[in-house]
């Protein structure tokens, strides 16, 4: 995976999608089930991919932080924007008793698969340019 920018945002996006949803449908095979709101849910997997890829991408702005405090921060900014939007849309229409907790989940895993995989290409690329740099010298 190459480090999140603007030409390769769209993607990157395609990218998190696609591995989610076939994440998504492998389970639903493995357990049997039928999603009566499939059509709801690609849609939701979608705007987590855009969400997720969008705030990883933040971290070029925040390289003067502390690693750790910059993924807590991005964590949480996913989690608050997802818990928003659970609430706006119940004020609308009635949310599921376990709505809050099942997007926790349902975020919480692309997320980390995300975070990780971004983040591991991130440094292997920055141990990358250091070995270079240091040959250069």
């Amino acid at each position: 995976m190459k480090l999140i920018n603007k030409r390769n945002f769209v993607s990157i996006v395609c990218i998190f999608f696609t591995l989610i949803t076939c994440g998504k449908l492998l389970l639903e095979k493995a357990y049997g089930f039928t999603d009566k709101y499939y059509t709801d849910n690609i849609f939701t997997i979608l705007a987590f991919s855009v969400l997720i890829t969008l705030i990883l991408s933040l971290h070029f702005y925040l390289q003067k932080f502390p690693f750790l405090l910059v993924l807590i921060a991005q964590y949480a900014l996913t989690v608050g924007i997802v818990f928003l939007a659970i609430f706006i849309h119940g004020q609308f229409s009635e949310n599921a008793p376990t709505a809050y907790w099942d997007m926790f989940i349902s975020i919480t895993i692309p997320f980390i698969v995300g975070a990780l995989a971004y983040y591991i290409c991130f440094f292997v690329q920055i141990k990358k340019a250091n070995r270079i740099l240091e040959e250069l010298e």
